[in-house]
């Protein structure tokens, strides 16, 4: 792995052409966790089989005690989210997005939404010293409804000027000028239509402060959850992480990827589609 890090979600390797160990890790993850897919930090540690599993390794543990699921609940009702102005039915047909469409942008929102939320929370715990006399929280059932979701689109797939599209509405919620970009809105790709009505949505609430307020919101309940939980992560596993894999996702919680802007936003369309007039 190279020692200056880049986010780069792109050309990480993909969940179909996974092989062998890391394919199986992969599963594993899927399974653990309760997702049809992985986000970009998983496909980004396989660059080494070897980080991919310590790092797996050293987390897998928090999720047999049912505390990543009850922080994820915490997240959600206690977290500050932007409060999208609502869609309207006029507003998806002139967007070409019909029901059948509608259902599997949901479920890719509330796909990368659960898995970056988790990651999140869990990642966080391998980066802070474990919070003295941590208590535990009563263990809850997952809620989301994830449904069919089609295959990510290869870059070469999909056309300029809906690349463009992509990239400027990654830009929500950072600063940064080359933050890596996040894999939902490129899953997205399908439906230009939906891109733009994003776009529309996050632009007000961007000006608003609303994006700004709610990544500092679960940024703080990630970093309480995290070192609650971090009593609970594998010690033995993150020494055998490397330095650079300990970078990668030190970066992935609290560096120019931001991933607490991707669950902001993610939490908020998750609650926007739900919400059609």
């Amino acid at each position: 792995m190279s020692n200056n890090f880049v986010h780069d979600t792109v050309n990480a390797l993909s969940e179909a052409d996974a092989t062998g160990e890391i394919a199986r890790i992969f599963a594993d993850i899927r399974g653990t966790m309760q997702i049809p897919i992985l986000t970009s930090i998983w496909r980004i540690l396989a660059e080494s089989e070897t980080d991919l599993a310590a790092t797996w390794a050293a987390i897998k543990p928090m999720y047999a005690t049912g505390q990543p699921e009850a922080a994820l609940a915490r997240l959600r009702s206690d977290g500050a989210f932007p409060a999208l102005k609502s869609l309207t039915r006029s507003e998806l047909e002139k967007a070409e997005i019909e029901p059948g469409y509608l259902q599997r942008i949901k479920s890719i929102i509330s796909a990368y939404t659960r898995s970056n939320s988790l990651n999140f929370l869990t990642q966080t715990a391998l980066v802070l010293t474990p919070q003295k006399s941590p208590k535990d929280y009563l263990k809850v059932e997952p809620t989301d409804s994830i449904g069919e979701i089609p295959r990510l689109l290869a870059r070469e797939e999909i056309s300029d000027p809906v690349w463009e599209l992509v990239l400027s509405v990654n830009m929500y919620g950072t600063n940064e000028a080359n933050p890596g970009l996040a894999t939902i809105y490129r899953h997205l790709a399908y439906w230009p239509g939906m891109l733009e009505l994003l776009q529309s949505r996050l632009e007000t609430a961007q000006s608003r402060g609303e994006i700004a307020l709610g990544v500092e919101s679960v940024t703080r309940i990630a970093l309480e959850e995290g070192a609650r939980m971090a009593h609970l992560r594998n010690e033995s596993q993150m020494n055998e992480m490397s330095d650079d894999a300990k970078t990668i996702v030190a970066n992935y919680v609290d560096g120019p990827f931001n991933v607490a802007r991707v669950v902001n936003i993610g939490t908020a369309l998750s609650r926007w589609l739900d919400d059609i007039e």
